[in-house]
């Protein structure tokens, strides 16, 4: 039988990702715009400006959070969440400018795992994760002057975190918010992409972007993070 400890400081720590996970009121670990290279020396750009016609689009992502607890007791977390690719959702621009995924279902797979030490725990010294749940996003924005701005809300559903020690760990069943993000992309660009992420040095760290793509083509190898200088 597992100690109570263990388990109990789990279900906060859930609860506390999935708090932190809505960038929104993460402002406190100091969220900042980070542009990623759009514009490569190869390739066809093939949007160029706001459809005349209604047009499916995908919205291709690379997800990455991280979450490290160091207590200063013993107790020790680290849990990282990565998009499972090939990962995106779609989305329509209409000629009037409207941007939506109503009425599109789509849902992407989000793997995570890591380890926590128990030192306390007899039954449970070290502690694993592994496995993934699904994400399913709210799309809506414009497009004018050949620049799409889009508002993304993006959900886990019904997030259970598998471990070697506590099986199906919960907050509760439903969905529970994820990122939820405010992206520009000028059309222009070769590969029109918006990102954001987390400082390095915080407790939780993240980086988020997107590369807004026709429906239909597969997105060519293309940097999806920043470029170190």
């Amino acid at each position: 039988m597992l100690r109570s400890k263990p388990e109990k400081y789990l279900l906060s720590f859930i609860l506390l990702i999935l708090s932190c996970l809505v960038l929104t009121g993460c402002g406190a670990v100091g969220v900042q715009t980070t542009p990623i290279p759009t514009t490569l020396d190869s390739g066809e750009n093939l949007i160029h400006s706001c459809p005349e016609e209604d047009t499916l689009y995908s919205l291709w992502f690379s997800h990455l959070a991280v979450l490290d607890i160091d207590p200063g007791n013993g107790e020790t977390f680290h849990l990282e969440f990565e998009n499972v690719p090939p990962s995106y959702f779609d989305l329509w621009i209409y000629a009037d400018g409207t941007i939506s995924n109503e009425g599109i279902f789509r849902e992407a797979p989000i793997g995570y795992q890591g380890t926590a030490n128990h030192p306390d725990s007899n039954d449970c010294p070290v502690q694993t994760f592994a496995g993934e749940w699904q994400m399913r996003a709210k799309i809506s924005g414009t497009c004018a002057n050949d620049i799409a701005r889009v508002h993304i809300i993006e959900e886990w559903i019904n997030p259970v975190l598998e471990s070697n020690c506590v099986s199906g760990i919960s907050p509760g069943t439903g969905v529970f918010s994820a990122p939820e993000l405010d992206l520009v992309f000028n059309l222009k660009d070769q590969y029109p992409a918006d990102g954001l992420s987390t400082p390095e040095g915080s407790t939780f760290q993240a980086s988020y972007y997107y590369h807004l793509w026709p429906a239909g083509y597969e997105l060519p190898i293309v940097p999806l993070v920043p470029e170190e200088k």
